[in-house]
């Protein structure tokens, strides 16, 4: 299977993924917070909070790992794919061993925080069931590095999709028969050690050459996955300023009781990150491979047709929610909570600019050039919280919207593609104007007509608007294919999706 073909088929089962993920948690949530009840989930989302710094460590050795693997298999060497997976087993054991100590330590200090000795007991299970698997689970998190690099999403996408529909019947069972808590801690620690076991068996029938020795390693590349991994890590800390304080900015400065309508204004924006993250979120191992390879000058063209393809996807999904917003919300949520809808304008219009500049952000880390990238994430996030504090005293909590923008068209349009020009040889103008902003504006005209011609359909009815939003696809994609297309792109899409050459 080639190259594109896998990322076709990646972006496809990480769609499906996303979708079958959401579903899920729209099904089980509520019959976690009935069967628990609001305190002791209390408990489970304080855990979870727990967990999620175990994660954020990992992900940039992991990533390290997927990127030096990539590369390796582009060059074809098996030694070097060797070194390079050993050397991240040997990292991921000992960031193993950390999360093992950060367990026990917070087990320990449970009583420190809560006085009732029946809660402090449960907390203390709970956290060392789940900390001994995740600190068990992070050296088999390798195999799925590896898979990664190979760019095969569609398998991890299924192994994912498998294990959250196992693990989400087994505890609506468990919580049927009357567990509690420590059920749920025990089957989602199963499932997550379950769904790497997979990878590994994955890995050892694809890949059998790959040999994996304990405390293996090369020292240099200790040093070089190091020195990639700490970047993404700075990197999501500035990620955490840009988009995870904007509530606590609005409770302490407004009023509590706006983050309700605030929240349901962002949901939708996230989800749109999302779509674009699972569409083309697997292009840094593509990207270290045609480095492995030398290939420059097909490195500058993926980077150029997956923006512009990413480019289609921003205007067609954030001018849907800019027009359909308003309407989805009063049906999903009820009068009220209008509000919500301006956020979502604001911060809409700025992702769909923003957002087609993804797979440059994954050509950086596949390059290793995301050290400039983490510090304009840092920088951008100081400046968004400055900007959002500012505006938070005029607009309310629109400000808080603002301020993200603002920071996107100050920041992010002006400098980071410099930074990604710089990394591949290219002209600013051809990527930013032309892969861009007009991609934007072409794809943006005939969906303004669309919009313009169905204006008076549109009401808050799920029905209605699934039939407004696929009839607009239908009507799109065709548009996009011959207007919007170069002879190339044409060229090229036909190929990989229709399986047929196209005449030049």
């Amino acid at each position: 299977m080639s190259v594109a073909a896998r990322i076709l088929k990646s972006s496809l089962f990480r769609n499906v993924e996303l979708f079958a993920l959401l579903g899920l948690s729209f099904w089980i949530t509520p019959v976690i917070v009935r069967a628990l009840g609001e305190r002791q989930y209390g408990l489970w989302t304080l855990v979870g909070a727990f967990m999620g710094y175990y994660n954020l460590m990992n992900y940039g050795v992991y990533a390290a790992a997927s990127r030096y693997v990539a590369k390796s298999l582009g060059v074809g060497d098996r030694e070097e794919v060797n070194r390079a997976a050993n050397t991240g087993f040997f990292l991921l054991c000992a960031l193993g061993a950390a999360t093992l100590a950060a367990t026990l330590a917070g087990v320990a200090a449970c009583g420190w925080f809560m006085s009732d000795p029946a809660e402090i007991a449960l907390l203390r299970r709970v956290l060392l069931v789940l900390g001994v698997a995740t600190a068990a689970g992070f050296p088999l998190n390798l195999f799925g590095g590896i898979l990664t690099a190979d760019v095969r999403h569609d398998i991890i996408a299924l192994i994912s999709i498998v294990k959250a529909v196992v693990s989400n019947v087994a505890i609506w069972l468990l919580l049927s028969e009357g567990h509690g808590l420590l059920a749920v801690a025990v089957v989602t620690a199963a499932a997550n050690l379950a769904q790497n076991a997979a990878y590994y068996a994955v890995c050892r029938a694809r890949l059998p050459y790959i040999r994996v020795v304990p405390f293996r390693r090369d020292a240099a590349q200790v040093r070089a996955m190091f020195d990639y991994g700490w970047k993404i890590l700075a990197g999501q800390v500035g990620d955490i300023l840009r988009f995870q304080l904007d509530s606590v900015l609005i409770a302490g400065f407004l009023n509590a009781a706006l983050l309700t309508p605030f929240s349901i204004g962002v949901r939708l924006v996230d989800g749109f990150q999302s779509l674009v993250g699972a569409s083309v979120g697997m292009m840094a191992p593509v990207f270290s491979q045609y480095e492995g390879r030398g290939d420059l000058e097909g490195m500058r063209e993926a980077l150029l047709k997956v923006t512009r393809f990413t480019a289609l996807l921003t205007t067609f999904v954030g001018l849907s929610l800019i027009f359909y917003g308003e309407a989805f919300i009063l049906r999903w949520m009820g009068p009220g909570f209008q509000s919500g809808y301006t956020v979502t304008v604001i911060l809409a219009a700025a992702f769909t600019v923003y957002l087609p500049m993804s797979p440059g952000v994954q050509l950086l880390y596949g390059l290793s050039k995301h050290g400039s990238y983490a510090a304009l994430n840092i920088a951008g996030g100081a400046l968004n919280l400055l900007l959002s504090m500012v505006f938070l005293r005029v607009f309310g909590m629109y400000g808080a919207a603002l301020g993200t923008a603002a920071e996107i068209l100050l920041l992010r349009l002006t400098v980071q593609p410099f930074y990604i020009c710089r990394a591949v040889g290219l002209p600013v103008r051809v990527y930013l104007f032309d892969a861009i902003l007009g991609t934007v504006l072409e794809a943006a005209a005939p969906l303004c007509l669309y919009f313009w011609a169905i204006r008076g359909f549109i009401r808050p009815d799920f029905f209605v608007l699934s039939v407004c939003v696929a009839l607009q696809a239908a009507l799109f994609a065709p548009a996009a294919y011959f207007l919007i297309l170069g002879e190339d792109e044409r060229r090229y899409v036909a190929e990989l999706v229709f399986r047929r050459k196209v005449r030049a």
